[in-house]
């Protein structure tokens, strides 16, 4: 019998043996009866989807969504009134994707049929911003504008302090051991140059005091004007909401909230009663809980999402196998093999002619394939092998899951038929149960009313204020023991329901602010949720804290190293290594003795916190200088080796393999051990390539791999905060999204400041913990050089990673859309592939909120953090108009909230960075006036003196007694004052207008609904919420009622 495959084989070669050129026709098609019985059961691709279901929500193919706790199967008692819709193969649409994408984006609508919508501009001024956008969205524009230009002007003003610093750089020369690139642009800079002058017994003039008392007054008038900044944003933040509420028309003008209080069981006509004493009530619709069918509606999705790739599975084994898919109902069996033939023929014509002679496996394979001689395992597994030959013909090379298995199965029309009749089957029990949840129906927990005038909403808002206003004093009459008898009888108070039930009524936000899947849950019980969240973000910054610090205690259990080696070279204060240990003499047999003598020293294994009591401030300031050149007997150090005899003596004791340490020079402290450290240390830095430093190379080593750990576990800690933050905002379950946005922001504020900031600054803090690696009592030339490096390092490193990963779920959309498009077998899988990713504004101000704290508290001295966040917000702008203008979905309804977090953080800021300035401003070696029993400077003995004089670690009244130290002090209380003021008059300000409406002159809501004048949602309803309409398709029978 001549099969199909074998046809397409000869005519194959019949085309490999002519030229390109040549014209030849394909051989007569086969016989008729011949080849494959055509099946015509088959699913025909013709045949449009059932409309509907189309998701925007999260969940993957295959993989039912689950959340809440699993319950039993409900149980229908009255039969269902829809069948299920059998969703047949689609094949994807691009320009539907694009549409649906464009529907999802901010667009402006052109009136052209051609072109009915088109991209905002990059460029959009505020005033047509308030037209399209919310007031949070708006406002976060306005702030970000404002604070580029107060911090360009802040870096501007610095070059005052940049000049002051480069000038003392330049008189100071400090090695870049001793001051590193960024160290010299902060205070330590002019503090380093202020020691040295002391130490060489020259005096610090009054006019270089007045020159750095000038830095920090100009940083204090920096200060006061980001202050009244603030209150101005303060007031525009209420303007810009009257506003755009001026400039929109949206459906909260018109709406109150029944936040609780409500029956579970109450309609809407008996709401619609209560409230219609206001005036006409346009709509009310009650907000239910719907989780458990939410669940169902997703877990029914999925399976739907797997009908199709069976579908779509079906159609590959098919076309793979021969089996053509057409109506043969009027056909000849001569008209059918004649129209089989042509189908397949031209499926692989092009594939033949690319390649042009070769003959492979693939064709093999499709020839068993198509042989219908053989049983359909044995084709289905020729079929599977020639899928794996030739992935793109046999369905596409991207495919994953079970499109990409190799199974024979999933080859195999009878197996994918069973499969088929499973889903189904599967999906009429689903359907079923969310026909018994419909049936039974759903606790009402909240409720929305939405008059037809905006007046009867206003009245509504003042009558509920006046009943509160009403309790209050009633509730404080009978504290004092008198009896209210005045106000409004109970039948006429808003919030007294059927007599008996007391209503929380508040003015309502958008619609797209609502979480539905979240009103299960209890805000009675949203306290213990939040403190949950807050236990374990807490917990893990805890644990990410000791784990940072085990790394630096690490450290200090190697020996110790000093950054700069000139301070022991010879001319050193308190250890000159070439008066001790010689190893770097010209002499070769001085060389080879200095490092006989040393190793014994050295192969003591003191480490850092056994040399803590001679190290202060990366220095050593053990005084070895008495014990200098003892190998030639003259030194004077009581004990040490006075003659020639003795010193080989001395030698000979303590270079003795397998004797007892016997102390070296100093037989009380480990002093010598840690002096020799030093040096050796020293000496191998700059001949690592020497055998003798073998051992220091090994403990250098040692560093880096604490330190590459050090590095490796704050950078993964970073990420998971971040992802942290949104879970556990998601896990408290606000109903609104204004309160998951607000929670995110929070918790991303407090994890990053306490990651980037606070954990550095406690690692670099000595602090009375054994073995805590901190080392610094005092905000030093040496802090600076250390944690102030660390600082401006992550600032600057943030000012571009920042903006940049907000943008990354742009860049990964694009790359999916990219590569992802050419292997989407579906309608639906294209849909969700092309679906933008979300603005959220909780990830910009948690971001901001932490950049902005460190760069304003520690600022005072290290000026450079100003030009790190002038580039941040830069960014921030540029990125954001692209993303919210070009990329994103149209976010939601944002108030003002978010912004009114970061300006009340902003005095804090402000309070903390005077307070930080006392210490940092006030050091001993920062030019200063004193008053009274003031002190200046470390080295007031100049060159007579032997030990540097320090304030105590807490002692701020030291700090007072300068004036730069005092100036900052007394802004910080003044910032004080006047933020305790600005509080009070705000707090008044909104007692007021709580619960205060005022109507905007809005048209009757069927009017603007009818002339599309509502921005946003233009219901309450959770089937007109485009986020959930994939779970609650209009018209079907889960949406009754809803």
């Amino acid at each position: 019998k001549t099969s199909i495959a074998g046809a397409m084989l000869q005519w194959g070669a019949a085309m490999f043996g002519r030229k390109a050129q040549d014209g030849g026709t394909l051989p007569p098609p086969p016989a008729a009866g011949g080849g494959l019985a055509i099946d015509v059961e088959d699913v025909n691709p013709e045949t449009p989807e059932t409309p509907g279901h189309t998701r925007t929500g999260s969940g993957g193919w295959l993989s039912p969504g689950k959340s809440g706790k699993k319950r039993p199967k409900r149980k229908l008692t009255t039969p269902r009134k829809g069948e299920v819709k059998q969703n047949l193969y689609e094949p994807p649409n691009l320009e539907k994707a694009l549409a649906r994408m464009r529907r999802l984006q901010p667009h402006e609508e052109t009136g052209d049929p051609e072109k009915p919508t088109k991209k905002l501009s990059l460029w959009m001024k505020e005033e047509e911003m308030q037209g399209k956008f919310s007031e949070g969205i708006v406002f976060w524009f306005k702030l970000m504008r404002d604070h580029l230009l107060m911090f360009f002007i802040f870096m501007i003003l610095s070059f005052w302090a940049f000049n002051q610093m480069r000038v003392s750089n330049e008189e100071a020369d400090p090695s870049y051991e001793r001051l590193g690139a960024l160290g010299r642009v902060t205070l330590a800079a002019i503090m380093i140059w202020s020691e040295d002058t002391q130490r060489k017994g020259e005096t610090v003039s009054n006019t270089d005091k007045d020159a750095t008392f000038g830095i920090i007054v100009l940083d204090a008038l920096m200060m006061f004007a980001l202050l009244f900044v603030t209150g101005y944003h303060h007031m525009k933040k209420e303007q810009v909401k009257e506003e755009v509420d001026d400039a929109t028309i949206s459906l909260d003008d018109y709406s109150v909230i029944i936040q609780s209080g409500l029956p579970s069981d109450v309609t809407e006509e008996r709401i619609r009663a209560h409230f219609e004493k206001f005036g006409e009530v346009h709509e009310v619709v009650l907000g239910k809980d719907l989780l458990e069918v939410m669940n169902l509606r997703k877990r029914l999705i999925a399976l739907e999402a797997n009908h199709e790739m069976l579908e779509w599975m079906l159609k590959r084994a098919n076309k793979l196998l021969g089996i053509v898919e057409m109506d043969t109902s009027t056909m000849t069996q001569e008209e059918i093999a004649v129209a089989r033939w042509k189908k397949l023929t031209r499926k692989v014509k092009k594939e033949i002619d690319k390649r042009e002679g070769r003959v492979d496996v693939f064709f093999a394979a499709l020839e068993k394939a198509r042989d219908d001689s053989l049983s359909i395992e044995d084709r289905a597994a020729a079929a599977a092998d020639a899928a794996s030959k030739n992935p793109r013909f046999a369905g596409g090379k991207d495919n994953a899951g079970a499109a990409a298995s190799k199974d024979p199965s999933n080859y195999n029309p009878t197996v994918i038929k069973q499969k088929i009749e499973q889903s189904l089957k599967d999906r009429e029990e689903l359907e079923d149960e969310i026909a018994a949840c419909v049936e039974e129906g759903y606790p009402v927990v909240t409720a929305w009313v939405a008059f037809e005038e905006e007046d009867s909403c206003v009245e509504c808002v003042q009558a509920v204020r006046a009943s509160k206003k009403l309790e209050r004093k009633t509730k404080a009459k009978k504290l004092v023991g008198l009896e209210e008898t005045d106000g409004l009888p109970g039948e006429y108070d808003v919030r007294t329901f059927e007599g008996e039930n007391k209503l929380e009524i508040s003015t309502a936000s958008p619609p797209s602010d609502i979480l539905w899947e979240n009103l299960h849950y209890s805000m009675d019980t949203f306290w213990k949720r939040e403190l949950r969240s807050n236990v374990i973000m807490w917990g893990f910054l805890i644990i990410n804290v000791f784990a940072i610090a085990g790394a630096k205690i690490a450290n200090v259990t190697l020996p110790p190293v000093i950054p700069v080696c000139d301070e022991v070279d010879n001319g050193g204060w308190f250890l000159q290594c070439p008066k001790l240990w010689n190893l770097d003499s010209d002499t070769a047999a001085v060389a080879s003795q200095a490092r006989n003598d040393i190793m014994p020293f050295v192969k003591q294994e003191k480490s850092a916190s056994d040399c803590e009591d001679f190290l202060e401030y990366d220095q050593f300031i053990g005084n070895m200088t008495k014990y200098a050149n003892w190998y030639d007997g003259t030194s004077f150090a009581a004990g040490a080796p006075t003659t020639a005899a003795e010193v080989a003596a001395f030698r000979a004791g303590i270079e003795t393999a397998g004797a007892a340490w016997t102390g070296g020079f100093d037989k009380a402290t480990n002093m010598d051990e840690c002096a020799a450290q030093i040096c050796y240390s020293c000496y191998c830095k700059k001949h690592t390539e020497d055998d003798f430093c073998e051992t220091h190379n090994d403990y250098e080593a040692e560093r880096v791999l604490i330190l590459i750990g050090a590095i490796c576990v704050s950078a993964t800690a970073n990420l998971i905060i971040k992802e942290m933050a949104i879970r556990l905002s998601f896990f408290e379950r606000p109903h609104s999204m204004t309160a998951r946005e607000l929670g995110i922001a929070e918790k991303m504020t407090v994890a990053l400041m306490v990651n980037m900031c606070l954990l550095p600054l406690l690692m670099t803090t000595q602090l009375a913990i054994p073995s805590w690696p901190g080392k610094f009592d005092d905000t030093s030339s040496g802090w600076y050089n250390d944690f102030g490096n660390t600082l401006v390092q992550i600032a600057l490193i943030n000012s571009i990673s920042f903006p940049f990963t907000l943008l990354s779920p742009v860049i990964i959309w694009r790359l999916l859309v990219y590569f992802l498009t050419p292997g989407v077998k579906s309608q639906r899988q294209l849909n969700e592939l092309w679906t933008p990713p979300p603005f959220l504004l909780s990830e910009r101000y948690g971001q901001m909120n932490a950049a902005f704290l460190y760069t304003i508290i520690f600022s005072s001295g290290m000026p450079l953090l100003y030009v790190g966040h002038f580039v941040k917000i830069a960014l921030d702008i540029v990125i954001d108009r692209i993303m919210l203008f070009r990329a994103c979905i149209q976010p939601p309804r944002y108030t003002g909230k978010l912004a009114a977090q970061f300006l009340y953080i902003v005095p804090i800021g402000i309070i903390l960075h005077f307070l930080f300035a006392v210490y940092m401003c006030g050091e001993r070696d920062l030019p200063s006036r004193t008053l009274p029993a003031g002190v200046f400077g470390k080295w007031p003995g100049g060159v007579n003196q032997a030990v540097a004089e320090r304030d105590d670690q807490f002692d701020f009244s030291a700090r007072l007694k300068r004036v730069n130290g005092l100036f900052p002090f007394v802004c910080a209380m003044v910032t004080v004052g006047l933020v305790f003021i600005a509080t009070v008059v705000l707090q008044v300000r909104k007692r007021k207008k709580k619960g205060q409406m005022e109507a905007e002159g809005c048209p009757p809501l069927s009017e603007a609904r009818a002339k599309k004048l509502i921005t946003g949602l233009p219901s309450y309803r959770i089937t007109d919420n485009p986020v959930y309409q994939h779970l609650f398709p209009p018209g079907e029978e889960v949406s009754e009622g809803l």
